[in-house]
């Protein structure tokens, strides 16, 4: 069995070694306490950089002070980071790279976990009420009009007149949907019309979707509808 892993953490102000780090420990550190590690064996992590702007932008769009500084945490269990991790990970190895909106939402509970747990904060206020219809439309029209290009939640949320995390809940609330998981789904629909014309290949309609290439659009399409692209194809011209 594999030695687990220690570390030797020296801050501005502080040393400390840790004992062995499990599956789900995470360290949280200021930055600005500039902050160094000695890693006794090799170890597997996810590391996530959050500026203190975004902090403070998360903590304006809630009705809620500045964050003047984080809990230093060493070493504690976090089910909720660990998860959101690997959500990540497992996204990326299974639909590919250049899904800008996932991981902006992905960071929005990121940074919204750090805030009430790590910050001394109460919880954030939810949001009651979905986007308005105007809203609404337009920010289907935007991605649907950038199906091919992708588009980030954060110009989505402006051409609304609403933060980025304000945008993500009402969306969600109005659509029963994420962004980027509607935006997937409007790929779909938009490659079934492709599909049902029978003229392109499988390669040129991945590419005019918005998918990596032809095996992402392939996972994608199989994982929604059940079949390959070229069976339901088959199935829906004959």
């Amino acid at each position: 069995m594999a030695p687990l892993p220690r570390l030797r953490i020296r801050t501005e102000t502080s040393r400390c070694d840790l004992p062995g780090l499990t599956p789900g420990d995470i360290l949280l550190f200021d930055l600005s306490t500039s902050p160094a590690a000695l890693l006794t064996a090799p170890m597997e992590s996810v590391r996530f950089h959050i500026s203190q702007r975004v902090l403070d932008e998360l903590s304006y769009e809630c009705g809620q002070r500045k964050i003047m500084n984080l809990r230093p945490i060493l070493g504690h269990r976090d089910p909720v980071l660990h998860d959101i991790s690997r959500a990540i990970l497992a996204w990326n190895d299974y639909y590919g790279p250049g899904n800008p909106m996932f991981l902006d939402y992905m960071a929005l509970a990121f940074h919204t976990h750090i805030t009430k747990i790590y910050c001394d904060r109460q919880a954030i206020a939810s949001v009651r009420g979905g986007l308005a219809s105007w809203q609404l439309r337009r920010a289907c029209e935007l991605m649907t009009a950038k199906l091919a290009d992708g588009i980030q939640t954060a110009e989505l949320a402006h051409a609304c007149g609403l933060s980025v995390s304000h945008f993500a809940h009402a969306f969600h609330k109005s659509t029963g949907l994420p962004p980027h998981k509607w935006l997937m789904k409007a790929r779909i629909e938009r490659a079934k019309g492709l599909l049902e014309n029978g003229a392109a290949a499988l390669r040129d309609i991945a590419l005019a979707c918005g998918f990596s290439d032809q095996s992402h659009f392939g996972r994608v399409f199989a994982a929604q509808e059940g079949i390959s692209p070229a069976r339901w194809r088959r199935l829906n011209l004959s």
